[in-house]
C-alpha cells in the first residue's frame, strides 16, 4: 500500500512538470478567454466611434428614399455590447457545459465583471469625441445588445453570440423609421437616451434579463427544470 502511494505520489509530480523538466502550476482558465484581447477591442472600438461614429452606414429602411439609415455609433455600439461575449469560446465548450455550479457562478462573474470593464473604456474614450445625446443613446442600448448575444451564443455557440444582435441591429434600422413623421418607435433602444425614451431603456434592461436568464440555463439546470415534465410523462 505505502508502494502504491509512494507512485501515486511520484506520478502527481512528475504531471507538474513540462517537457524541459522545471516545474508548472495548472491554473484553470475560469471559462472566460483572453481578457486582454477583450479590453483592447474595446479601445479600438471607441477610437472608430470617434473617426467614424458620424458616417452612416449603408442598411436598408422601410422607407426607401436613402434618407434614414444607421448611424456608425448604433454599429459600434452593437459590437461593443457584443464583444465581451467573445471571450466564452473554448476549445472545451462541452467539457464547460457540465462543469459544475461553482464553476458556472465563478465563470458568469467573471464575464459580468469584464464586461463592465469593457464597457466603461469604451464609453470613458468615445465621451471625447462624441456628443453627450449620442453617448446616452449607446449606453442604453449596450445591455440589450449584451442580452441578445447572451441569447444568442447559447442558442448557436459563443462564436456566432454576434449573429443575433446583426440580424436585430437590420431589422430595427429597417423597420424602427417613421418615414411621414420622421420619428422612431417606442421600441428602438438604440437611438435615444433614457431620458428621451424611457422605454427603450425597458427593452433593453428586458433584453438583458431574458439574456442572463438564457446564460444560466446549463445542461444540468436543464435536466433538473426537465424532471418533473418526466415524471408527468411516466405516470398512467
Amino acid at each position: 500500500m505505502a508502494e502504491a502511494a509512494g507512485t501515486a505520489s511520484e506520478e502527481l509530480r512528475e504531471t507538474g512538470r513540462n517537457a524541459s523538466g522545471t516545474r508548472r502550476r495548472f491554473r484553470p482558465p475560469g471559462g472566460v478567454y483572453r481578457p486582454g484581447a477583450v479590453l483592447v477591442g474595446a479601445v479600438l472600438t471607441a477610437v472608430a466611434v470617434a473617426w467614424l461614429g458620424g458616417r452612416s452606414a449603408p442598411l436598408p429602411t422601410a422607407a426607401g428614399d436613402g434618407s434614414a439609415g444607421s448611424p456608425g455609433w448604433r454599429v459600434f455600439a452593437m459590437f461593443a455590447g457584443v464583444l465581451p461575449l467573445l471571450a466564452l469560446r473554448s476549445p472545451m465548450a462541452e467539457l464547460e457545459a457540465l462543469g459544475s455550479s461553482r464553476f458556472h457562478r465563478s465563470r458568469g462573474l467573471r464575464l459580468a465583471g469584464l464586461w463592465g470593464a469593457s464597457v466603461l473604456l469604451f464609453l470613458g474614450i468615445a465621451a471625447v469625441a462624441v456628443e453627450g445625446r449620442v453617448l446616452g443613446a449607446m449606453a442604453v442600448a449596450l445591455p440589450g445588445w449584451a442580452g441578445l448575444g447572451l441569447l444568442g451564443g447559447r442558442a448557436l455557440g459563443w462564436r456566432q453570440a454576434w449573429v443575433l444582435p446583426g440580424i436585430v441591429l437590420c431589422a430595427v434600422t429597417y423597420w424602427g423609421f417613421d418615414d411621414a413623421g420622421g420619428t422612431y418607435p417606442w421600441w428602438d433602444m438604440t437611438r435615444a437616451p433614457v431620458t428621451e425614451n424611457p422605454l427603450g431603456a425597458l427593452v433593453s434592461a428586458v433584453l438583458l434579463l431574458t439574456g442572463l436568464l438564457a446564460f444560466s440555463l446549463t445542461p444540468w439546470r436543464l435536466r433538473r427544470l426537465a424532471r418533473p415534465l418526466r415524471r408527468l410523462g411516466r405516470k398512467p
